[in-house]
């Protein structure tokens, strides 16, 4: 059996808001057969939402279950890149 690999906060930096059930269960320790199985069981450990077949798992759920927080990890701006941070130059 091949052990799930850690995240690094690196990665957690630049997160989307909402993570596939691979992600969400890798940033808990979890591989892809029980993060599947407590899906279906309805154990998963966070908050999941059903987008037609598919599972969806907020982010800010996962950093919160893990105890972190989530302002640490926002750079500014929507992160799209569409304009620019509008808080630039405010103290």
């Amino acid at each position: 059996m091949k052990e799930a690999t850690p995240v690094t906060l690196d990665e957690i930096g630049s997160l989307p808001v909402a993570l596939d059930p691979v992600t969400a269960g890798r940033m808990l320790g979890l591989g892809r057969t029980t993060t599947y199985r407590l899906l279906r069981q309805g154990a998963f450990p966070v908050p999941v939402h059903r987008a037609g077949r598919a599972w969806v798992v907020p982010t800010a759920g996962v950093l919160a279950h893990l105890g972190l927080d989530v302002t640490v990890f926002h750079r500014g701006g929507c992160g799209c890149g569409a304009r620019e941070d509008d808080r630039k130059g405010r103290p």
